[in-house]
């Protein structure tokens, strides 16, 4: 009897355990499922936003220029020099002089030369009788045609030594090919020379260049928007004189330590008689920017130049704090700036350092404003 009230009791025991375990299961299913319903599910994509300076676009002055320093050079120069063996008997021309074309500038002993060409005129004449005596001979049936063909190609063969014994002769002077400037004198008068040894230096000064380095932002507009720049140059030797430059060549091969292009321009207009090969010129390169719209000014680093070949600037809309690109026309940089002549307008705030992290509407803390 005891036994069986003890196992009853134990049988209570174990169901009121179950029935706790299902309440406590259930409590903490209710729980979690509260808990879910409690806690909304997002769905909102949170933008970065990013701190980058900014600079304002100011307005660029009326007359922005960069100054460059130049060479001065004549159109040609040329080395002269004979084209035979001899000994210089004039040589009447000095460095510095003025030589009209045609003006004689050395001339060699002529003597050889002479005796060369007296004897193959004699050869000549001597084979042109002969020629003639056989041609009346074969005409009258008394003379061969083999006689005469022989006769001929004497007379032929003599006749071109003549004609190289007068253009040795010839050669033995040496005459300006053009009005020039005597640059140098490479030998002196009873010297000998031979061919090829540079006697004279003439320089064409009927037209003047002027050489200078570009570097390479200022060479690729000399190159492309020329007409948009006024390029002008000032001499020390000739004070007062003031010189329009046009563009006569550009050397699409850069310097390789320097890193500059050569440019060569040409002088408009009358030359100073002041000016000699060699002086130095300071080159004005100048762009007007009155009358025009969006001549502005903003740092270098405001240029996005992954956008080439067209140059864009990211504008800060502060209406709502994002930032857009836009393309520009690049003007001269000066420094640690640069010229914009269209597409900005001063006042605009764009972006001056970190552009290559933006995106089009992205939003951007501002760190200078």
């Amino acid at each position: 009897m005891t036994c069986g009230k003890a196992f009853m009791r134990s049988g209570r025991f174990l169901g009121v355990l179950a029935a706790a375990g299902l309440i406590a299961v259930s409590l903490v299913y209710v729980g979690k499922a509260s808990m879910a319903q409690e806690q909304p599910v997002s769905n909102t994509i949170v933008s970065e936003t990013i701190t980058v300076p900014l600079a304002v676009a100011v307005s660029a002055e009326n007359d922005v220029k960069r100054v460059f320093v130049g060479r001065l050079e004549p159109l040609r120069a040329v080395d002269l020099a004979f084209q035979v063996s001899g000994q210089i008997l004039e040589l009447p021309v000095s460095a510095g002089e003025r030589l009209e074309k045609g003006a004689l500038i050395a001339r060699l002993d002529t003597t050889d030369f002479e005796m060369a060409v007296n004897r193959a005129q004699a050869a000549f004449d001597l084979d042109t009788s002969e020629f003639k005596r056989s041609a009346e001979l074969a005409d009258r049936g008394a003379g061969s045609e083999a006689k005469l063909d022989t006769s001929k190609a004497e007379l032929a063969q003599t006749e071109v030594a003549l004609r190289e014994a007068k253009r040795r002769l010839a050669q033995t002077r040496i005459e300006a090919p053009f009005d020039a400037l005597v640059g140098r004198i490479f030998s002196e008068a009873y010297s000998n020379t031979t061919p090829a040894a540079p006697i004279v230096r003439l320089q064409d000064v009927s037209e003047m260049r002027v050489y200078i380095s570009l570097p390479e932002e200022i060479a690729a507009l000399a190159r492309t928007r020329a007409e948009d720049f006024s390029i002008t140059a000032t001499f020390p030797a000739a004070p007062g004189y003031e010189a329009e430059l046009t563009l006569r060549e550009f050397v699409t091969e850069a310097d390789p330590v320097a890193q500059t292009y050569k440019a060569e321009f040409a002088i408009v207009g009358e030359l100073d008689f002041r000016l000699l090969p060699g002086m130095t010129a300071n080159v004005v390169a100048r762009l007007e920017v009155s009358g025009r719209t969006g001549g502005v000014v903003v740092p270098v680093a405001a240029i996005d130049t992954t956008s080439a070949p067209e140059p864009r600037v990211w504008i800060f809309d502060e209406s709502n704090g994002t930032v857009r690109p836009r393309t520009v026309r690049l003007g001269l940089p000066r420094e640690n700036s640069i010229m914009v002549l269209e597409g900005l307008s001063a006042g605009q705030r764009v972006v001056s350092g970190g552009w290559w992290k933006l995106t089009d509407g992205m939003n951007i803390r501002p760190s200078v404003l």
